[in-house]
């Protein structure tokens, strides 16, 4: 037996384990949001009530946890958890720093100057933090400081050229480049043929015109190429030229790819735009199950002329694996191939469907969600238009703010920034769509927490 001193450290031990045990399994921070008196009266009708989590204070750098909370009362308890992450391939641990702000909820991802906010006042705070209260305070009378805004109007008055090399067809309508984009350059005082002209170049999914696209851009002696689509369109750019500068506004896993050295010093003439399309691919996945629980077997739509899906497909199968989901992966290189892809998926009863990011997938999202529709098969992928043309969801990041990171690039460069000096970004902001229309159809009612997390509801 024991003697009592030994049973004594034994019970020590246990009690010590016991009162560690809950700070370990909860990995969350939690506190209380308030309204400061002179707030209250400029609460707006209909209030979203928006929570973030960020790793720094740079307003340039993304927030992990970005949870919406429609029509609050206050004081709101909140909790923050790992499921909440919307910033893909982020953890939720170590010390992050919390913040709050409220804004009219018919008019979301508006400026935050002038807004009603507040932050937790000791950030940052450890992941497993209760009491994280914040107050949510009324502008003052000086009005709360903007960040830096570009010069209005490019240094050198000569005229921009920049070319357009996209590996996709264009979903734009009669306009050859993007009006969002065209926005993006405008915001910044580039105005099209008074000190910028746009030299677009489409491959309309067939890669392998891309090379021959990419050499008439360096041949026209173009000032800047935006490679955008996918992989395919910077490889060919980076491949025709090591002297004029690359921004890249394509989704590709730009390091694994070998594009840069590294997101904080690229090296060579190319930057831009980065997306962790592994990532985005599981979080995906995670917002499918999240809308319908009983989700076991899940068809990965994957184009193999696509330079950047085999790269990531093992990644996207241990994320799967995670959630408990068996994935088939199906190959598709063209819109003929939809029909055989869906009916294959029908016969191995699968009961979902993830479109990896292709430029032809993109441009043939009608023809697709259609498709799957027609055969009762929920859907996700990356862009609103897939969402608005029949699927059930689409997560990805706002084209709008690809455009305008693109354009700001384009300006530091013509302002004689180096590509080599100016670190690759990641997006900042992924929205989240819904198809009501799409669900009803399906028979798929979306969960409390799928609904409070998107961005936009088609109905």
């Amino acid at each position: 037996m024991l003697d009592s001193p030994a049973v004594e450290r034994i019970w020590i031990l246990v009690i010590a384990a016991c009162a560690r045990a809950p700070e370990a399994q909860e990995a969350s921070i939690s506190g209380t949001i308030a309204l400061a008196p002179a707030a209250k009266g400029k609460l707006p009708k209909g209030p979203l009530l928006i929570i973030s989590a960020s790793r720094t204070t740079d307003p340039k750098k993304a927030p992990i946890v970005v949870k919406r909370v429609p029509a609050p009362e206050f004081p709101y308890r909140y909790t923050l958890r790992e499921e909440d992450i919307t910033l893909v391939g982020s953890r939720f641990e170590g010390k992050l720093y919390v913040a709050a702000r409220v804004e009219p909820g018919d008019t979301p991802g508006g400026t935050t100057a002038g807004a009603l906010q507040g932050a937790y006042p000791r950030n940052p705070v450890a992941v497993g933090a209760a009491g994280v209260d914040i107050t949510i305070t009324a502008p003052g009378q000086a009005p709360l400081a903007e960040p830096p805004r570009p010069s209005r109007r490019p240094r050198d008055p000569k005229l921009v050229r920049v070319g357009l090399l996209w590996s996709g067809s264009t979903p734009f309508g009669t306009s050859s480049v993007p009006e969002e984009l065209r926005l993006a350059f405008r915001e910044l005082g580039y105005i099209d043929n008074q000190n910028i002209a746009f030299e677009p170049r489409y491959a309309e999914g067939r890669y392998d015109r891309l090379r021959d696209l990419a050499a008439g851009l360096v041949t026209s002696k173009v000032d800047v190429i935006l490679a955008a689509g996918d992989s395919a369109a910077v490889q060919a750019a980076k491949n025709a030229t090591t002297e004029i500068p690359i921004v890249m506004m394509a989704l590709a896993d730009t390091v694994q790819l070998g594009f840069v050295a590294s997101l904080a010093r690229p090296s060579g003439n190319l930057t831009g735009l980065s997306f962790p399309v592994a990532a985005m691919a599981g979080k995906q996945l995670e917002l499918l199950k999240k809308a319908i629980p009983s989700l076991r077997r899940v068809g990965l739509l994957w184009n193999p002329s696509n330079p950047g899906h085999a790269p990531v497909l093992e990644k996207v199968k241990a994320a799967a694996g995670r959630l408990e989901l068996q994935l088939q992966l199906v190959e598709v290189r063209g819109p003929d191939d939809f029909e055989g892809a869906v009916s294959a998926l029908n016969r191995s009863r699968a009961d979902g469907l993830l479109a990896l990011w292709d430029p032809m997938l993109y441009a043939h999202a009608g023809r697709l969600t259609l498709l799957a529709l027609r055969h009762r098969l929920p859907t996700i992928s990356t862009y609103p238009e897939f969402a608005e043309a029949a699927g059930l969801m689409a997560y990805g990041p706002r084209l709008s703010d690809i455009f305008r990171g693109a354009a700001s690039y384009v300006d530091k460069i013509v302002r004689g920034g180096r590509p080599a000096d100016l670190p690759v970004e990641q997006p900042i902001r992924f929205e989240l769509v819904i198809n009501l229309a799409t669900a009803k159809a399906l028979g798929v009612t979306p969960g409390e927490w799928v609904l409070a997390r998107a961005d936009r509801v088609v109905r």
